[in-house]
């Protein structure tokens, strides 16, 4: 009979163990093992809260737990002190305290991050009771803007542990000894971001300090930086596409626009595509796919292509060619460059300002010159005949909704005729100087932002007309550019090869100040060496 007893009392054991090791498995809950020191755990204990076996390195936390012994019940034993241990077998000793299973370990700070043992026992090296898991997570910091120097500018951070959870309610330091600038204290909100303002007057770095630990750091970058040109050994539009491509798409890059590379009025409206789609432009030769634009477009992983221009602009056995490399093709073309025009709004459609940007067909500088500034705002551009307006384009702005109509170019290229047939049902505004670079500056003037002001700044040849050139293909410089511009949230000013024109002159001198990058593109026969470095002189401050 006595033997039976043990036997059962032996299987109740048995169950027992088993249950206290299910409860290890569950989150937060430390099982009943056999300790380093080869002592038995007389219980085991669970955290708190989740928050209390996961601590970020450098901060001083309470650890809160509740300890059960080995039947179960909350432990009412005496504790003593907690043993805290990382993977290099290195200990730290804390007081515990507290009654009846819940317990605190006061005043735990570990400054490494990793998984770390926690052992409870009685006295400061008695037996031990039960143990755990510690995951101590490095701080960090999500930053997205620079300071600049002797500037005042408010950044905006995010402080969060490196599982990417968001740390609230947390204070810090903003140390700008380095730069010159004073220390600012932080504390985040709910959703661990903050905001500071800083005038740095030093070049250097902007560290964000959180429980002694640096967390992330700001550069402090000069007030004008000119960077490398791009394109600068480019022999022609395809080329130069392909480079621009290459410094502002990669690998894994879904769309592209094809364009023809000797004339350019079907992709006037292509820059608001190009940001819709997220795509660059690149170009051919109308007759045959260019190889290094096939390769490019391969080399970018691009599933679909977006041909602008009907089978006279890109030939059928262009998008045949493109469809046996397993390319979705879509052609938008009309039988004039307005109705290829009209075709892209609709595919565009049009942002809250229910704007859209009217150019004549042939007048090509005034509608690249708006490019990068309407993809960016999301508004169509849409073209026109001197005196007539297009049925296609009457439809397009009855189909968009629009609300307001900004001509650009003066009464030589849009006759106030067609100004006057605008106004009966839209808002019309004209932006038209006497050439086009002075039409270029009106349109900076009235757009460009001086409270968010749009960087970087690209310079590129002016000479996108046929007529502009002895020879050769006009450059398509401005036009490639603009796609680019749109997806940095710049813009793109034209200029002859030689010289700077007095209404971009003026504009440069009296914004010079909000302009904080800026980058030449094309070759030098676009823009030539020289006028490059007086844009550098010139922009410096």
């Amino acid at each position: 009979m006595g033997k039976k007893k043990q036997t059962r009392s032996r299987t109740v054991l048995g169950v027992l163990m088993m249950v206290v090791l299910l409860i290890g498995m569950i989150p937060g809950v430390a099982s009943a093992a056999t300790s380093d020191d080869g002592s038995n755990w007389l219980g085991w204990l669970s955290f708190a809260t989740s928050a209390d076996s996961k601590l970020i390195a450098g901060e001083t936390s309470n650890i809160n737990v509740q300890l059960w012994d080995n039947k179960s019940d909350p432990f009412t034993g005496s504790v003593g002190s907690a043993t805290i241990t990382d993977a290099e077998g290195n200990a730290k000793i804390f007081q515990v305290a507290g009654s009846a299973g819940n317990y605190t370990i006061s005043n735990v700070a570990l400054e490494t991050a990793g998984e770390y043992q926690l052992v409870i026992r009685q006295g400061a090296a008695g037996t031990a009771l039960a143990a755990g898991t510690i995951t101590v997570l490095n701080a960090k910091t999500i930053i997205t803007d620079s300071l600049v120097i002797n500037t005042n500018k408010t950044i905006r951070i995010k402080v969060t542990d490196t599982e990417g959870s968001p740390l609230g309610r947390k204070s810090g330091t903003v140390d700008g000894t380095l730069v010159g600038a004073t220390n600012a204290s932080f504390t985040t909100l709910s959703d661990g971001t903050f905001t500071f303002s800083m005038t740095p007057t030093l070049m250097g770095t902007v560290n964000i300090i959180y429980a002694g630990h640096v967390i992330g750091s700001i550069p402090v970058l000069p007030a004008y930086t000119q960077n490398s040109r791009i394109g600068a050994s480019s022999k022609d539009n395809v080329s130069l596409a392909v480079a621009i491509a290459q410094s502002g798409w990669t690998m894994g890059t879904p769309n592209v626009i094809l364009s023809r590379d000797d004339q350019f009025s079907d992709a006037l409206a292509a820059a608001p595509l190009s940001k819709k789609l997220d795509a660059p432009i690149l170009m051919t030769d109308s007759a045959k796919l260019d190889d290094r634009t096939l390769a490019e477009i391969i080399a970018l992983g691009a599933k679909n292509v977006y041909i602008v221009g009907g089978t006279v602009a890109i030939s059928q056995g262009i998008q045949d060619s493109l469809s046996s490399n397993g390319i979705t093709v879509t052609r938008i073309a009309g039988q004039q460059a307005y109705d290829t025009a009209a075709l892209i709004s609709l595919n565009v459609g049009i942002e809250a300002t229910h704007t859209v940007y009217l150019a004549n067909a042939y007048a090509i500088p005034d509608a690249i010159s708006i490019s990068s500034f309407a993809a960016v705002q999301g508004s169509p551009i849409l073209l026109t005949d001197r005196d007539v307006l297009p049925a296609s384009t009457l439809q397009a702005l009855t189909d968009l909704k629009v609300s307001n109509v900004i001509l650009l170019g003066g009464t030589a290229v849009i006759d106030t005729s067609v100004e006057k047939e605008l106004s009966l049902k839209y808002s019309v505004k004209r932006w038209g100087g006497f050439d086009r670079y002075d039409t270029q500056s009106l349109i900076f003037q009235g757009l460009f932002d001086t409270q968010t002001p749009q960087s970087p700044l690209y310079f590129t040849s002016g000479l996108v007309r046929q007529d502009d050139v002895s020879s050769g293909n006009p450059y398509a410089d401005a036009l490639l550019t603009a796609a680019l511009a749109a997806k940095t949230g710049g813009f793109v000013a034209m200029l002859p090869q030689d010289n700077l024109p007095s209404s971009l002159n003026y504009f440069l001198l009296f914004n010079k100040g909000y302009i904080t990058k800026a980058a030449v593109v094309g070759n030098n026969s676009g823009v030539s060496l020289d006028l490059e470095q007086q844009l550098r002189e010139m922009l410096k401050h």
